[in-house]
């Protein structure tokens, strides 16, 4: 099968959007790309969810969390 004008002109186009979604994707000349950014989203949402989990400890350990649910409760009686 040969390759017409058009079938080049379509591969090229082709290779060219390849080309740019890989620059988006994992970036270039030390821009980590999109990837790079949903590791860095990752990390941060790992540490504010450990965060989160150390303060409700922590809270629940030192009897505030524990009195203030109590406290609403009698509110509502």
């Amino acid at each position: 099968m040969a390759y017409t004008k058009e079938d080049q002109k379509k591969i090229d186009e082709t290779h060219d959007k390849v080309i740019e979604i890989s620059i988006v994707l994992l970036g270039t000349n030390g821009d980590d790309g999109m990837c790079g950014d949903m590791k860095r989203i990752t990390e941060s949402h790992y540490k504010l969810k450990r965060n989160f989990w150390i303060l409700v400890a922590f809270l629940a350990g030192s009897g505030v969390l524990g009195s203030g649910i109590w406290g609403i409760t009698q509110l509502a009686h």
